[in-house]
């Protein structure tokens, strides 16, 4: 048996809007290893990198076409799930959306909360607690009891 050319099995990704066509690009192999790497290694990629390479200018034209911010970016999401988990998952999302917890672990895995360069320029914080300075207390007394009643 020979093999079927690859595109007719995987086909590209191709988001259906308002009665137009937008075709996502192919992940390049340098792109898709960057992205492997910024998921499993922590490697910083940012949301705008990354949006660039799931829909390249296919947002453009989608822009152009004043395709609504939102279904740009479900088609992004789409795209991105169709490269971390296939073409099935990917139409789950474009028929239901992202769950919320799928988007937090996804943008996590994508997006580095802390830039490196913060960590060297902000201080560490100082010992004790500039909100709350120390009163002074007031002194014990010696051994005097005193009662209700008087000395």
């Amino acid at each position: 048996m020979a093999l079927r050319p690859y595109e007719d099995i995987i086909g590209p990704l191709i988001i259906p809007v308002r009665g137009k066509e937008y075709t996502l690009p192919p992940i390049s192999l340098a792109d898709g290893l960057r992205m492997h790497a910024a998921a499993s290694r922590g490697e910083e990629i940012s949301l705008k990198d990354l949006n660039d390479i799931i829909l390249g200018e296919t947002k453009d034209a989608m822009l152009a076409d004043g395709v609504p911010p939102s279904v740009i970016d479900r088609a992004f999401w789409v795209g991105l799930t169709d490269f971390q988990q296939g073409r099935e998952a990917a139409e789950q999302i474009w028929e239901h959306g992202v769950p919320k917890a799928v988007l937090e672990e996804l943008v996590k895995a994508f997006q580095n909360t802390t830039p490196p360069a913060a960590d060297s320029t902000t201080p560490p914080p100082a010992s004790g607690s500039t909100t709350n300075p120390t009163r002074a207390k007031a002194p014990r007394s010696r051994g005097n009891k005193s009662s209700p009643t008087g000395p």
